[in-house]
C-alpha cells in the first residue's frame, strides 16, 4: 500500500485528479504548475536551487501566467494582476518574494518526505505523450540516486499506449487517461479507471 500519492506534472489536470481520487489536499510542489517531464527531471537534479532565482522570472502567454526561465515552470496561479489586465514584469517584481518562500517551503517539505518512512506512488501525467520509456527510466533513476532509502514506484500517464513499454524497469507503470475536450479537469471516469488497480488513500464515499 502506498501512504501517499504525489504528481509530478504536467498540469492542473493531474493536480485536480489526483486530490479527487485520494481525498488529500496537502499540497506537493509540483501540484498546480504547468511543466514538462525535462523540467522535473531538472529541478530534482538541482534541488529545487534552480527555482526562482532573482531576475529569471518574465510574462508568458500574453500575461496569463510567468514563466521562470531558470526551471521552465509556468506559474498560472500564484502571480496575480487586477482582473482584466496582463501581468506585467512590475508585477512579477512585487510578488516574487512570496511566491519564492512558499515554493522554498513545499521544497522543504518533499526533502522531508523523501527522507521519511512513506512509501510513495509518483504519477507523472505525460498529458501530450512527449516522452518515451528512456525518460521514465531517466527520472525513476534519478530518484533513487538522490534518496537511495526512500520507497517509491512511478506510474507513467499517457493519452495513448507508449510503442516502448517494455524497455520500462521494475518500478514503474503505464495506463493511459483520455483527454476530454473543453474540460481542463480531464476525464473521471478515465482516471478513476487508470489508478483503479493501485493501493493508494481514497476519498471516502459519499454518503448515501
Amino acid at each position: 500500500m502506498y501512504d501517499v500519492c504525489v504528481g509530478l506534472g504536467y498540469h492542473c489536470e493531474s493536480t485536480y485528479q489526483l486530490r479527487r481520487i485520494t481525498g488529500v489536499g496537502r499540497a506537493h510542489f509540483f501540484d498546480w504548475l504547468d511543466l514538462d517531464l525535462v523540467a522535473v527531471r531538472e529541478i530534482i537534479g538541482a534541488d529545487f536551487a534552480n527555482v526562482l532565482r532573482p531576475g529569471l522570472s518574465e510574462p508568458f502567454s500574453n500575461g496569463l501566467c510567468v514563466r521562470d526561465r531558470g526551471s521552465n515552470i509556468r506559474f498560472f496561479h500564484d502571480f496575480h494582476a487586477p482582473e482584466g489586465t496582463p501581468l506585467t514584469p512590475a508585477l512579477i517584481a512585487e510578488q516574487h518574494s512570496g511566491v519564492r518562500e512558499k515554493f522554498a517551503y513545499l521544497a522543504g517539505r518533499w526533502r522531508a518526505l523523501t527522507a521519511s518512512r512513506s512509501r510513495v506512488l509518483y504519477v507523472h501525467h505525460d498529458a501530450f505523450d512527449e516522452s518515451g520509456a528512456e525518460d521514465l527510466a531517466a527520472l525513476h533513476g534519478l530518484l533513487r540516486s538522490r534518496y537511495p532509502d526512500h520507497a517509491f514506484d512511478l506510474l507513467w500517464l499517457r493519452r495513448t499506449p507508449p510503442e516502448d513499454a517494455a524497455a520500462l524497469p521494475p518500478g514503474i507503470t503505464w495506463s493511459t487517461v483520455v483527454a476530454q475536450p473543453g474540460r481542463w479537469e480531464g476525464s473521471d471516469a478515465a482516471w478513476d479507471t487508470a489508478l483503479a488497480p493501485l493501493d493508494i488513500p481514497r476519498a471516502p464515499a459519499p454518503a448515501p
